[in-house]
């Protein structure tokens, strides 16, 4: 591996140690295991359950959006877990779409553009979903008293980040065709500049667009657009219950059993914590920025500062284990399949 590599992920590996490190300065890593260990295992189960049953509706959003013919619901399955084990490895989900149109392409004939698109769809759905659910969680627990989180921040700036949220991606998802056809044209204008090469580059990537562009507009004609929202809607639904047991179960574990947090304050302290994780900070798999996040949020809700760095160190730590676990089977099982096809 070249120098560059290498540093770019001994920096992150320092940035997420050194975070979490002083995130537990004072508590107990042997109490964080403790917890973990006296978990109930019913909380624990929920969570991979519902977990699992998120994955397995991300991959029928997939195959909704996927053009015919559309691989199979098995391999789309494990392409969907293989994908997903990898979004937080490299910022803007680039891993996670890589990752997902290399197998659609080159080990299940989808072309590249309807590959693409279908991935970049399924997020502006996400997007459009989080507007609702911010709002209501807002709005469900704005007069709740002081222990709410909602009482904390301004509740009229959450409800309207939230409509706002779903505008945006009403408006993405009917001008992001038009807008790469857009760059399209720009791309193919340049093209006429020297040097020839640069110019060839450019006419095949405005092509690239174009087609990509053409396999966004098929998608919308496709008429599957309100199921793909319902499907959205109950697949981020589903990550936050899973969230939920998740946590109940931990605090059970460190004995905090009466200090459960209502459902919608954990809503927008998940929301607040993944913004905060979407932030520009080089460190592994978001490790320390998310425990970070969440930590503050379960402050505000009243819970100690140790307790509330030990339960968040848990919930992440659980959850990438069970994803990256879940992404090694699957890529293991495609593995299998592509060999069973070559032969």
């Amino acid at each position: 591996m070249r120098p560059g590599r290498i540093a770019g992920i001994l920096l992150p590996a320092a940035v997420s140690i050194t975070l979490l490190l002083l995130l537990m300065r004072g508590g107990s890593w042997s109490e964080l295991a403790a917890s973990v260990s006296r978990a109930p295992r019913s909380a624990l189960a929920i969570y991979a359950l519902v977990s699992a049953a998120g994955l397995w509706l991300r991959a029928v959003r997939f195959r909704l959006l996927l053009p015919p013919p559309r691989p199979a619901r098995g391999p789309l399955l494990l392409v969907t877990v293989a994908q997903n084990c990898l979004g937080d490895l490299v910022p803007g989900r680039l891993a996670a779409l890589g990752s997902y149109v290399y197998l659609l392409v080159r080990r299940f004939g989808v072309g590249l553009e309807p590959a693409a698109a279908t991935f970049l769809l399924s997020f502006v759905f996400e997007l459009a979903t989080l507007g609702p659910v911010l709002a209501l969680a807002a709005l469900m627990r704005f007069d709740a008293g002081a222990g709410a989180l909602a009482s904390r921040l301004p509740v009229g700036w959450i409800v309207a980040a939230g409509a706002g949220l779903f505008v945006a991606a009403a408006v993405a998802l009917r001008e992001l065709g038009p807008i790469t056809q857009a760059l399209a044209r720009v791309l193919r204008g340049r093209a006429v500049e020297p040097p020839p090469v640069a110019g060839s580059r450019r006419r095949a990537l405005a092509a690239r667009l174009d087609s990509l562009a053409g396999a966004l507009g098929e998608v919308r004609r496709a008429g599957t657009l309100a199921p793909v929202f319902l499907v959205s809607m109950v697949i981020r639904l589903a990550k936050y219950g899973s969230l939920y047991a998740l946590m109940t179960g931990l605090l059970a574990g460190a004995g905090a059993v009466g200090r459960q947090p209502d459902f919608w304050d954990l809503i927008l302290g998940i929301t607040a914590t993944e913004l905060v994780a979407a932030l520009p900070i080089p460190a592994l798999g978001q490790f320390g920025v998310w425990e970070g996040g969440m930590t503050g949020a379960l402050v505000l809700l009243g819970f100690d500062r140790g307790l509330a760095t030990q339960v968040s160190i848990g919930i992440h730590g659980i959850a990438q284990m069970y994803e990256y676990f879940l992404g090694i089977l699957a890529f293991g099982l495609l593995a299998v399949v592509f060999r069973r096809a070559r032969e």
